[in-house]
């Protein structure tokens, strides 16, 4: 039975293996439909196709955006014209907030006593960050010894140095996907449950759902599953796969199932 696994990042954002890399794990684990999701940014894809054309693994282009109204409220996009200038200059903005984002992580971290500078991170033009390139930083440098671990000392909500989301609204992330020609759909929707307003985001353009989701019970999957016939949304899979060190570095995928994947399948490359 083949794998499917649509939400994966790479060094572009906060994965730790480059998109050639990437494509290499996919297919040792037998992925057979593949996406790479980075966080606010797609240029991972330039790399990465060429890789998984080579590996003849199917492939659909997607993007993460990670919205402000909370730390794991995210929407994928998939289908997107990546060249679209508008799309592109957003990308752009987004990336930007979450620059100034991290320089106010860091001074908080500074007044808990930690020496770090901004500098550390060697910031690279066209890559995105976030707060685990700060917990990186924070392992680097002998303060914690993991990622998880920097998370749940100082950079979590209601942690010491904790700075709040910056990016977009949820219509104007589901818009920004759409506008470029892709499908916009709710990430790992279990994490964010108590929160979770479907029948709202339906309205404002969401397409999809990702049902599918490590985390996910049988019992809430099936739930994800029959919201999404309920109102009309397409099911994607996918493991959120970060790559190793990161505390998501399993690859893996979920069984295709034609009966759910059919409709996000018509839109492969």
């Amino acid at each position: 039975m083949p794998l499917i696994n649509l939400h994966a990042h790479s060094t572009f954002s906060d994965g730790t293996l480059s998109p050639a890399e990437l494509a290499r794990a996919a297919s040792k684990a037998r992925i057979a439909f593949f996406s790479l999701t980075d966080h606010d940014i797609s240029l991972g894809w330039d790399e990465l196709e060429t890789c998984l054309k080579k590996l003849a693994i199917n492939y659909i282009y997607g993007i993460e955006l990670s919205t402000g109204l909370h730390d794991n409220l995210h929407i994928l996009g998939y289908g997107l014209d990546l060249k679209d200038p508008g799309f592109l200059e957003k990308l752009a903005q987004f990336r930007s907030k979450r620059i100034e984002r991290i320089k106010k992580i860091i001074a908080l971290l500074k007044e808990q006593g930690l020496n770090l500078s901004f500098e550390e991170l060697n910031i690279v033009i066209d890559h995105a960050y976030g707060r685990p390139h700060v917990a990186d930083l924070l392992r680097n440098r002998g303060f914690v010894k993991t990622r998880q671990k920097a998370f749940e000392k100082y950079i979590s909500c209601g942690k010491p140095a904790y700075v709040p989301p910056c990016g977009p609204g949820m219509e104007e992330a589901i818009k920004t996907i759409k506008a470029a020609g892709g499908i916009a759909v709710l990430a790992h929707p279990g994490v964010i449950y108590n929160i979770m307003d479907l029948g709202g985001w339906k309205e404002m353009g969401l397409d999809g759902i990702e049902a599918f989701y490590p985390s996910h019970s049988n019992a809430l999957t099936r739930e994800f599953l029959e919201l999404a016939e309920k109102y009309d949304l397409v099911v994607t899979a996918g493991t959120d796969f970060h790559g190793p060190g990161s505390g998501r570095e399993e690859m893996a995928g979920f069984e295709y199932q034609e009966e759910f994947f059919a409709p996000i399948r018509k839109r492969f490359l």
